[in-house]
This record gives C-alpha cells, structure tokens and sequence, in this order.
C-alpha cells in the first residue's frame, strides 16, 4: 500500500467518523495525481468546477507567458470563469465581447503554434 493509500483510508475513516456525528462529507481521491478532496454539505457541481478551475487558474497566472500554451489556458481559464460566475444569470454585453476577444486570442495562440512561431 502506497503512501497515498494509507492516508487515504485515514481520512476515509476520519469521514465516517463525522458522518456518524451527523456531518455530511464526501471524499474524492486521485491516487495517481496523489490528491485529495474533501467536500462539505453545501458543496454542488457548480462550486467544485469553480474551484477546480481555481487550480487551472494558478497554473495559468503562475506560468511564464513565454511559454507555448500560456495564451490558451489563461484565455480558456478566464472565459470558463466568467461563464461559471455567471452560471445561473444572463452574459451581460460586456462579458460577451470579452469571451469574443479572449476566443480571438486563443486562435491568435494557435495559429502561432501552427507556424512554430511562439511568444
């Protein structure tokens, strides 16, 4: 049993023991990438993929704009934020002509990359 494993089961035990006491929790785990999640009651699709994408998100902050795909992930990142915030509510103007000019940026990346021709 890897590492991972046993502290897996740890908290799995752990769940269970607050679940016992009336707390609802449940635990997703990825062995492979060695992470765990832990989410509470008032936890729904929506509010795991914003923080999901809060994890995307630093590593487009975070990486060097010279690298070769930093212009798709930090577009893509922020066009899936504003359509997640937005989620239950109408895109307002605005939010749709930056989504259109962050479209047009990730094409700007991807036509470099098809000529080898990166920022």
């Amino acid at each position: 049993m890897s590492n991972i494993e046993k502290v897996i089961d740890e908290v799995k035990k752990l769940v269970e023991h607050m679940q016992g006491q009336g707390v609802t929790l449940q635990v997703k785990a990825d062995n492979e990438s060695g992470i765990i999640k832990i989410y509470g009651e008032g936890s729904d699709a929506l509010k795991r993929a914003i923080a999901g994408l809060h994890e995307v998100s630093e590593l487009a902050y975070t990486t060097a704009e010279h690298h070769p795909y930093w212009g798709i992930i930090y577009h893509a990142v922020e066009i899936s934020r504003i359509a997640l915030e937005k989620w239950n509510d109408e895109l307002s103007n605005d939010e749709l002509s930056e989504i259109e000019w962050r479209t047009g940026e990730i094409k700007g990346s991807l036509g470099r990359l098809k000529q080898g021709h990166v920022e």
